[in-house]
């Protein structure tokens, strides 16, 4: 009986130790868990911001926050010509963004954003407005000194009522 509790503190006491030294380590990358998150707020909010009059400036900005096969696809990519007819323009802001993991040279990031979509209903012509939350997952890598983003998933994405800042 005494073994088995001296075993339970001794785990107990293990388990405290490592809780504590992951948030130091945490804490002593702050720079890197800063520049992490501006590089994921960065791009989702490039991402999610899009005006149907500048095309091209939409694809040339995600390409210079991606790497690997997502900045591949981006250059490989063409905007949807619907886009422009319904005069379709989305404008993100990110509300949150929180460092999951953080290696030497790659992270993974989970940011919120609001997003405000207008366009013209090919139907009727009348303007349409939808506000939107996102969550989305980014995995990033370090790449010459900066945070670039390989990998993003759109976790989950729910209508809201409220403006922007309301």
């Amino acid at each position: 009986m005494v073994a088995l509790a001296g075993l339970a503190g001794l785990l107990l006491v293990m388990a405290v130790v490592s809780g504590w030294q992951g948030t130091t380590r945490l804490t002593n990358r702050g720079d890197d868990t800063t520049a992490v998150g501006e590089a994921a707020r960065a791009f989702v909010e490039a991402y999610g911001t899009f005006d149907f009059r500048d095309p091209e400036f939409y694809r040339q900005q995600l390409l210079t926050l991606t790497t690997g096969s997502l900045n591949n696809a981006i250059a490989a990519s063409q905007v949807d010509p619907a886009a422009a007819s319904q005069q379709r323009t989305i404008a993100t802001r990110v509300v949150s963004a929180q460092v999951s993991a953080l290696s030497d040279d790659e992270a993974t990031v989970s940011v919120s954003a609001e997003q405000l979509r207008r366009s013209v209903d090919p139907s009727s012509g009348r303007m349409i407005e939808e506000r939107v939350l996102q969550r989305v997952a980014c995995r990033l890598v370090l790449q010459e000194g900066r945070w670039l983003v390989a990998e993003f998933r759109l976790l989950s994405e729910e209508p809201q009522g409220q403006a922007f800042g309301s």
